[in-house]
């Protein structure tokens, strides 16, 4: 298991706000069969641990202050303390709730993240179990609104009703809002008209091992005018 950082954008600063590390496996197998498969063997913590040990392992390359975001199901948040490794505090952290966490599991995230001091997201909303409710009880710091929204925004009532009401929900308990799936310019120009604060995605970059970050970052940089402030 290895890891790519994708960049996270403050779309009103223009600027580089941090990083979400996502697994790559080998075998050529998406994460979320390798993930799936866990889950169904009994071993999700145990795989969830293992990546998050190493994604901390591995930030080295990031500057002091940026944001690092890592995915968890809710199970693995509330064995958090299990973990023996340490968050480096020159960084800031988060933890992203999965989608597929079922409400049973989540009951002491928030309550968690808090005392670890690090930041709460939830993960894919408007998929699975991450809804509206979901975000008026947790109360996170970010709502990742899913890909598929952006994607089908334009050409659905639907999907912007879903959307609008997510945002809504987010805004209500004060949490800011990220677009994900941001693969064009045009995409750009619609999250930013819906008021997100952050976006990630294709459009930035597809993500990058620890040891082409720096020079990923200065071409994001020149490419579209991000500020990435101590790449």
């Amino acid at each position: 298991m290895k890891f790519v950082f994708q960049p996270v954008i403050d779309l009103k600063r223009t600027s580089l706000l941090g990083f979400e590390a996502l697994a790559r496996f080998s075998d050529g197998r998406s994460p979320d069969l390798h993930f799936d498969q866990a889950r169904s063997e009994g071993r999700l913590i145990e795989l969830e641990h293992q990546a998050i040990k190493q994604i901390v392992a591995s930030t080295d390359c990031i500057p002091d202050g940026y944001l690092v975001t890592m995915n968890a199901s809710g199970e693995s948040i509330q064995y958090f303390s299990d973990l023996t490794c340490s968050l480096d505090r020159r960084l800031r952290w988060g933890l992203e709730l999965n989608e597929g966490s079922e409400p049973s599991g989540c009951t002491e995230v928030r309550r968690i993240t808090q005392e670890l001091n690090v930041q709460l997201l939830v993960d894919d909303a408007g998929v699975a179990y991450a809804t509206s409710e979901r975000i008026m009880n947790l109360r996170p710091d970010i709502v990742k609104l899913d890909r598929s929204l952006i994607a089908g925004y334009r050409g659905s009532p639907e999907v912007q009703e879903l959307t609008h009401s997510l945002l809504h929900a987010a805004r209500s308990c004060g949490a800011k809002t990220l677009a994900e799936g941001v693969e064009t310019q045009g995409d750009v120009e619609l999250v930013v008209s819906l008021g997100f604060d952050y976006a990630q995605g294709y459009f930035y970059h597809r993500g990058l091992p620890p040891a082409d970050l720096a020079e990923g970052m200065r071409e994001l940089n020149r490419r579209v005018g991000i500020d990435v402030s101590g790449f």
